[in-house]
């Protein structure tokens, strides 16, 4: 998640557009109607597209603005229902924490040090890289009372393996690999 020039939250995951739509700029200069030209989904198209039952991880690249905020609350309610606000960035998660201290908080990891950061952080989840996943760790998260997800599975056979962790949520990726296809194994 990543904002316009205005401030208005959009499904980006680089901070430029050129490896995706050929345009070296950032996303942050663009304004809304740029980005819309361009093909770049609106955070509040992408919500209006699926149930509001719908889990969403939204992953945080940047400081929230205030825009977020709004578009959450008008698609699922005060409480951001079904929403999961990650991000690498302690300050992001701090900055939600501020605004919004009862949404749901997800640390995204690439150390089991600085998953270890979660709790302080008041975070409810942990997302890690799959290399982290043992039974040590996923027990050590699990008995500081967070959530576990993990990022992510590129292979059917992984798919079998992972459907025995104890994970809320996967991250899944790749020809012939399946969020169905994890969940059935």
């Amino acid at each position: 998640m990543r904002f316009s020039a205005e401030g208005v939250a959009v499904i980006v995951h680089d901070e430029t557009l050129d490896r995706l739509f050929g345009v070296p700029r950032r996303v942050s200069e663009l304004s809304v109607t740029e980005l819309a030209g361009l093909g770049v989904p609106m955070l509040t198209e992408a919500l209006a597209a699926m149930p509001a039952t719908t889990l969403i991880d939204l992953e945080l690249k940047e400081q929230p603005t205030d825009d977020l905020f709004t578009t959450l609350v008008a698609a699922r309610g005060p409480e951001a229902e079904a929403v999961v606000l990650s991000s690498f960035h302690p300050g992001a998660l701090k900055a939600v924490e501020e605004r919004a201290p009862d949404w749901s908080r997800w640390l995204n990891a690439e150390t089991a040090a600085e998953a270890e950061q979660a709790t302080a952080l008041g975070c409810v989840g942990v997302s890690v890289a799959m290399e982290l996943l043992n039974d040590a760790n996923i027990s050590l998260w699990r008995d500081a009372g967070l959530e576990v997800a993990a990022w992510t599975l590129r292979s059917e056979e992984g798919a079998a393996w992972a459907s025995d962790l104890r994970l809320t949520a996967l991250c899944v990726e790749g020809e012939g690999v399946t969020a169905a296809r994890a969940a059935k194994r």
